[in-house]
């Protein structure tokens, strides 16, 4: 317990006072270079419309002292203004020796060698450097390899490592161990970067993907460390695991230390966008402490909660969205819904989603045209996923399952129907009760000011109102408001039983 103690107090400390120390570099063979074992990936840096702000310049500042030398970007990240956002900070302000630059083709924009040519030309001129250190083929799955292969990618990389214009070549890949395995086989790869965390290890199948690098000697740059962020909100069951093994460990922390324990593992990316986040996990890697035994067992009870949440293992990444029809919202919508799996914010799950996810980009306007799964790492069955977690929103809205009010509703030759409720939680349970096809005839609330009054064209009424309306026709009543238990109370009260 002692021993136990002292590991969780360095780690506490290291991350403490990391800004004023320095992470130490491994000289990878592979790739000839002296790295630092934490990259920073530049994809999730704060924005204010199209500008960067001033923290994330500032972030950048920051790492560099921390000393992290190897920086992650991409021709289409940040609005396809990460790259010139490098060329402003590290180009600009440090000598070019003293930083590597990873940057990625984005092979989808690729018909022909003639188009690989002219993006690179625009990622030099946007990064303002003559080469760059580490050049990826960005997020290849099987279809793509196939296309952007057939179209002289191999061809086009030799060609640029010749100039002297890429150093190293590798890609990033989002797809199975096999599809992985018929990359490999095509070139003589420096390094690949494979999305591995200790949820994706086993779930995903991460660890068969690493083996396969690690068998074969190439490096791995590890994305993705904390599953988007996923990692960094867990069930409290979870959470209270990790508090118990080391109770000054961020949850953070421990998804960094699984990632940078492996053997193999060059660098593992962070997408940090805060001085909070630089310290903790520069905190992991000065010095690294791997993982124990015991540690190990502690992640995989934490795995088995997770997994019983049926969380959705959204990344975050959006590369669903990119050639989404209706821009629906999807990444928004998995992360509320795996708040809510996780009984994180759980009542207010269904006001949330019709409050801050707009109409026309909800679950419900999926097309199924199924563009988003094809481009998803996780391979999710999006469509699928929008549809249920509509449902389950809108069941949460009225608190009462849809399939369960429409049967209600059925056997009801006549009636009017009344939200209780005519504040912001009745008025989304009206909206939603409309497109649904169903007309409110009233609402209710106890708020005299309300009385008399029109909300969306539908009368306000009291509840004296409501009592004598039910002895004239058949009422069915809904509550919509946070005061729940106290109207339902009330309602049972004057002889009212309500839907929900």
């Amino acid at each position: 317990m002692e021993e136990q103690l002292e590991r969780c107090l360095g780690i506490c400390l290291n991350a403490e006072n990391a800004l004023l120390c320095m992470i130490s570099k491994r000289y990878i063979k592979k790739l000839d270079m002296n790295l630092s074992p934490l990259g920073f990936g530049v994809m999730r840096l704060s924005m204010e419309g199209d500008t960067f702000t001033q923290a994330a310049y500032a972030l950048m500042g920051s790492a560099m002292e921390l000393g992290i030398n190897y920086y992650d970007t991409a021709y289409t990240y940040q609005k396809e203004r990460s790259e010139g956002f490098i060329k402003d900070t590290l180009v600009a302000g440090y000598p070019r020796e003293k930083f590597h630059i990873a940057d990625k083709m984005p092979v989808w924009l690729c018909s022909n060698t003639g188009d690989m040519e002219r993006i690179f030309q625009t990622q030099l001129e946007r990064l303002g450097v003559d080469y760059i250190d580490l050049y990826l083929l960005h997020a290849l799955h099987k279809s793509r390899w196939l296309d952007v292969y057939q179209k002289g990618v191999i061809d086009f990389l030799d060609k640029k490592k010749r100039e002297g214009r890429i150093l190293k070549a590798g890609f990033s890949i989002h797809d199975t161990k096999e599809t992985l395995i018929t990359v490999l086989d095509a070139y003589d790869w420096d390094f690949a970067q494979l999305q591995i965390n200790y949820y994706d290890w086993t779930v995903q199948r991460a660890k068969d993907s690493y083996g396969a690098l690690e068998n074969r000697g190439i490096p791995c740059v590890v994305m993705g460390p904390v599953g988007g962020g996923r990692l960094s909100r867990l069930p409290d069951k979870a959470e209270k695991i990790f508090a118990e093994v080391c109770p000054t460990s961020s949850i953070t922390s421990w998804a960094m230390r699984f990632a940078a324990s492996l053997p193999n593992a060059a660098v593992v990316l962070s997408g940090m966008s805060s001085e909070k986040q630089l310290r903790d996990n520069a905190g992991v890697f000065d010095p690294l402490i791997r993982l124990t035994e015991a540690e190990y067992a502690a992640i995989d009870r934490a795995v088995g909660i997770f997994m019983s949440c049926n969380a959705i293992a959204c990344t975050y990444c959006e590369y669903c969205v990119a050639e989404c029809p209706k821009r629906i919202m999807i990444p928004e919508i998995f992360q509320r819904y795996n708040d809510y799996r996780k009984n994180i914010k759980t009542s207010l799950f269904g006001p949330d989603y019709f409050e801050y996810i707009p109409k026309n980009k909800r679950g419900n306007d999926c097309v199924s045209c199924k563009k988003c799964v094809e481009n998803c790492p996780q391979k999710i069955n999006i469509p699928e996923e929008l549809a249920v977690i509509h449902s389950a929103a809108a069941d949460s809205l009225l608190g009462v399952n849809l399939e369960v009010f429409r049967e209600y509703m059925e056997s009801k030759e006549y009636y009017k129907l009344v939200c209780f409720g005519a504040g912001s939680f009745g008025k989304k349970a009206e909206s939603l009760l409309r497109g649904l096809g169903y007309q409110v005839d009233y609402f209710c609330d106890n708020s005299e000011k309300l009385w008399g009054t029109d909300i969306n064209d539908v009368a306000v009424i009291s509840p004296e109102q409501l009592k004598l309306l039910t002895q004239e026709a058949d009422a069915a009543v809904l509550i919509a408001s946070t005061y729940y238990e106290e109207i339902k109370l009330q309602l049972i009260g004057i002889g009212i039983e309500p839907i929900n």
